[in-house]
């Protein structure tokens, strides 16, 4: 068995030092390299990720308001609703106005509970 001296040990940690020290800073090099070349990436499905989700709310709105005003228009013509198309008609107001929509809808709505039709 050879024998080992303080100047041995010190130069394999000197050795494993700069390996460990080459090792990270090619891993952090390579973490910004593929940050930067993802981004644009991920830039765009955070864009399609958006417009999906608007596009999905506003087809939803469109759709919560027709029925909407289906409902409001049976209510005007006099046409019986029970109470659960009621109670129905309740949620999907409230949903339609969570998504933004407050335009004529709510107003008649809010005439048709005046009256006491709804």
């Amino acid at each position: 068995m050879t024998n080992l001296t303080l100047g041995h040990i010190a130069g394999i940690i000197s050795l494993l030092s700069v390996i460990i020290g080459a090792l990270v800073s090619i891993l952090t090099f390579s973490k910004k390299f593929i940050a930067k070349i993802l981004k644009p990436i991920n830039d765009k499905i955070d864009h399609l990720e958006t417009s999906s989700t608007n596009g999905r709310n506003n087809i939803e709105l469109q759709l919560i308001k027709m029925i909407l005003v289906n409902f409001v228009n049976d209510i005007d013509q006099g046409i019986h609703k029970s109470p659960i198309q009621k109670q129905n008609a309740y949620e999907l107001f409230d949903r339609y106005t969570s998504l933004g929509g407050n335009s004529y809808i709510h107003d008649r709505w809010e005439k048709l509970i005046k009256e006491g039709k709804i």
